[in-house]
């Protein structure tokens, strides 16, 4: 027996009811056993592809290998193929489990449409998908019926009429080539011009559910024209488009403007220059002024602003954009403190973007961007978005002197001169929130000085009451506890603003040209001073930390 084989004892065997059975037949001398052996026999006799019990074969070769007289034991049995079918809870989806046989028969097709008919599933169903699941033998959650949710109906839609709409920025040419001095020409409308016709809600499309049930959909919203429109009037019930609910017309003469669910007409006052003739202008709508605006004179529009000449000191503001041909040149006063800015006489403030082409002792601000085409020189400039000084690629574009402030980019050829002048760049946070910041310190810096004076004049009448008359004392401490409240107050102030500064992503300063000594970059709040003559590079922060490297492309460039 010692050639004899395990099997040679041990016999398995089909029942007639599909049990697996294991037989033993008691010997005195018989070999060992283990389940690779049982896993052979049961491939060699065509009962591999039966179920097998849990622990079935290791149980089977413990009782073998164990002291035992003959035995029959049930390791496994022949099963059919079975089916779930699960109904998701919006009853949008039938999924499918095939769960494949062993030894038995497969999931026939009439057994799934048996599942699907007990669930309820009269609609949707896939039979692609489920005959592909029976030939594969296997499928997990497989979606053999499949709903169609409701269409939600189509908001009231509002178009223009006036093609020529459109943001109003930099011109492309044939070459690629942006000019930054042209914004493109107005657009005007007289009364009874179409401005925006009014598509009304739709109501949607029906949908329904595996078991056949409709889904209503919701009707999309309805939305009118926008109240207090100016400019426009809604056309006669007899003129409408039958397709249309409504039709805007123009009702005066003047510059169409896109807002929210509407038109607005604003009016344009064209001008040849402003002086004293004319006196100062304030206008609900476009200012074009052909020529010069003259030294104290005041403009102020809720428009735009366009000045074909040069512009001297005096002051413009505009809830648009502000674009001068010319230059500007203006005055400037300072009290010596590097602490304080200079007080200009020329003041450029623009809601959008303001485009010169130099500038020189100014103040400027912008709620986008200032573009300068020649120079910058001893300015304050503030934007919300960008500065860009010259065309790039070029070598006019120069910083020289005073601050300039922006939240994303700086770009210019040269910042400096050779004369050394002190010039300042801001970047990184927003530059009005900035300079609040820097005003808090200022008054905070201010206080605690006068803190100190006060607690030297209280020790000193505490040591010398002899001293102290007309209530000296009482002054000096009831206003050291004043400033020590106001001193509270900014503090937090200043926190609460400092937790509003956040530092925008890609911030650069790029220098296209040098970067001459007597420069100061500050991105955020880390701050490079400039002791030397540098070529052209990209100031950036790494690493909490102002790093000047190669030009490479700005994220922030769209020219």
């Amino acid at each position: 027996m010692n050639d004899a084989s395990p099997t040679d004892v041990l016999t398995f065997k089909l029942s007639d009811d599909g049990k697996l059975l294991a037989i033993f037949e008691a010997c005195e001398c018989k070999p060992r056993l283990d389940e690779a052996t049982v896993k052979a026999a049961l491939a060699k006799q065509g009962l591999s592809n039966l179920f097998l019990h849990e622990n079935a074969l290791s149980n089977l070769v413990k009782q073998y290998n164990s002291p035992s007289e003959g035995f029959v034991l049930e390791i496994g049995e022949r099963r059919d193929g079975g089916c779930t079918l699960k109904i998701d809870d919006d009853k949008m989806t039938a999924r499918l489990t095939l769960i494949p046989p062993y030894g038995g028969a497969p999931v026939a097709l009439f057994q799934i449409q048996l599942a699907l008919q007990e669930k309820g599933v009269v609609r949707g169903i896939m039979t692609n998908e489920i005959e592909a699941a029976l030939k594969q033998g296997y499928a997990a959650e497989h979606i053999i019926a499949q709903g169609v949710r409701p269409v939600r109906g189509i908001d009231a839609r509002f178009q223009s009429l006036i093609p020529q709409i459109r943001e109003r920025k930099p011109q492309v040419d044939a070459r690629g080539i942006a000019n930054y001095r042209d914004l493109g020409q107005l657009i005007v409308v007289r009364p009874g011009d179409p401005l925006m016709c009014r598509t009304p809600p739709t109501e949607g499309k029906k949908g329904w559910d595996i078991t056949g049930q409709a889904l209503m959909p919701q009707s999309g919203q309805d939305v009118q024209f926008a109240s207090g429109l100016q400019g426009v009037e809604l056309a006669p019930d007899a003129e409408l488009d039958p397709d249309n609910n409504s039709l805007l017309l123009a009702a005066i003469t003047g510059q169409p403007k896109l807002v929210p669910n509407g038109v607005v007409v604003e009016p344009t006052i064209d001008l040849s220059l402003v002086d004293i003739s004319t006196g100062n202008m304030s206008f609900d709508g476009t200012i074009n002024i052909k020529g010069d605006v003259k030294d104290g004179m005041k403009v102020h529009a809720t428009g735009d602003v366009f000045v074909g000449g040069t512009v001297e000191a005096a002051e413009i503001e505009a809830g648009g954009n502000i674009v001068i041909k010319g230059g500007v040149i203006g005055h400037s006063e300072h009290s010596g403190d590097p602490n304080e800015v200079p007080t200009f006489n020329a003041i450029i403030i623009s809601k959008g973007s303001i485009n010169v082409h130099f500038a020189e002792n100014v103040c400027m601000e912008a709620g986008v961007d200032i573009i300068i085409e020649e120079f910058s020189m001893h300015n304050h400039l503030t934007a919300l978005n960008r500065v860009l000084v010259g065309k790039s690629g070029g070598k006019k574009g120069r910083i020289i002197g005073g601050i300039t402030s922006a939240s994303d980019l700086v770009k210019t050829a040269i910042i400096g001169s050779s004369a050394g002048f002190v010039t300042k760049v801001r970047a990184g946070f927003n530059p009005y929130l900035q300079a609040e910041q820097d005003r808090l310190k200022l008054e905070i810096d201010a206080l605690e000085k006068e803190q100190e004076d006060l607690k030297k004049i209280i020790a000193f009448v505490l040591a010398h009451p002899e001293k102290d008359k007309n209530g000296l004392l009482n002054k000096a401490l009831h206003t050291r506890e004043k400033i020590e409240i106001d001193c509270t107050r900014l503090h937090a102030d200043r926190t609460h603003l400092l937790s509003e500064m956040t530092l925008a992503e890609h911030v650069q300063v790029i220098v296209e040209e040098a970067v001459h000594a007597g420069a100061e970059i500050q991105i955020g709040n880390a701050v490079w001073k400039n002791n030397e003559e540098r070529g052209k590079g990209v100031f950036q922060i790494v690493e909490g930390e102002i790093v000047f490297g190669n030009i490479m492309l700005s994220v922030n460039e769209s020219h």
